[in-house]
């Protein structure tokens, strides 16, 4: 897992570090006084609510990682015990990165293969698109697939990238934990039945989650859009 415990001990350190930033030292237990030191307060509360979330996260992704490797050793082991000839495999070490955008809407780790990400080529004008991750060259260095066949690919073209061109998708997992747009945020969301992302503005949301989007530039006035949570992305900047 080359480089995958670097990752999560930086994030833990980072959150650590947020904490000791937010301290509640300052927090007034008993009822505050004036409107400005309630928020406050609730200020102080809220962010460390939201790394307590991410630490938890972080974790379990570390303890899944960690049961597959044990099964994984497990399997290795009996074939060893069994004595067939040949079989040498060993536990291969899996890559893994992270996107350069941190939202505490979206994940941003660990990317993975088979990762769903949205990722933006370097031409000139171009948009935000759906693709699958194909290898994790290093933390922050990747290759990833657009499904979407052309003239000149009919399997998808892949593409050579950076975390810094690349926004991780939410699995179903992730989607749990997440906090909901607050309304009137500006987000990246896939527009129906494309596999492009567009910027957007969230008006609303759902109970099962789904955001009630204004696609920027959308020609119909008043015009409101659905889109899966999974397929809206905090606007990177």
């Amino acid at each position: 897992m080359e480089g995958y415990w670097d990752v999560v001990v930086s994030s833990l350190q980072d959150t650590c570090n947020a904490n000791e930033a937010n301290s509640f030292d300052p927090l007034e237990l008993a009822p505050a006084e004036g409107k400005d030191a309630k928020l406050q307060n609730r200020d102080i509360v809220v962010k460390h609510k939201e790394n307590l979330e991410k630490t938890k996260r972080i974790l379990d992704t570390a303890l899944i990682n960690v049961n597959g490797l044990l099964s994984q050793a497990k399997v290795t082991g009996n074939e060893a015990d069994d004595g067939s000839v040949g079989r040498r495999n060993k536990l291969k070490s899996q890559k893994f990165g992270r996107s350069y955008y941190q939202s505490p809407y979206n994940p941003s780790e660990p990317v993975v293969v088979g990762s769903e990400v949205a990722f933006k080529p370097k031409q000139k004008g171009a948009e935000w698109i759906q693709c699958e991750v194909l290898k994790v060259l290093n933390e922050i260095k990747f290759e990833v697939k657009d499904p979407e066949p052309d003239e000149n690919n009919p399997n998808g073209q892949i593409f050579k990238c950076t975390w810094k061109e690349i926004i991780l998708m939410p699995t179903a997992e992730d989607l749990v934990s997440l906090k909901n747009y607050p309304v009137g945020y500006r987000v990246l969301a896939r527009y129906p039945e494309t596999t492009t992302f567009y910027p957007a503005e969230v008006i609303g949301f759902k109970k099962d989650g789904t955001c009630r989007l204004k696609f920027e530039g959308e020609e119909e006035v008043g015009k409101e859009t659905e889109v899966e949570r999974k397929l809206v992305l905090p606007f990177p900047g």
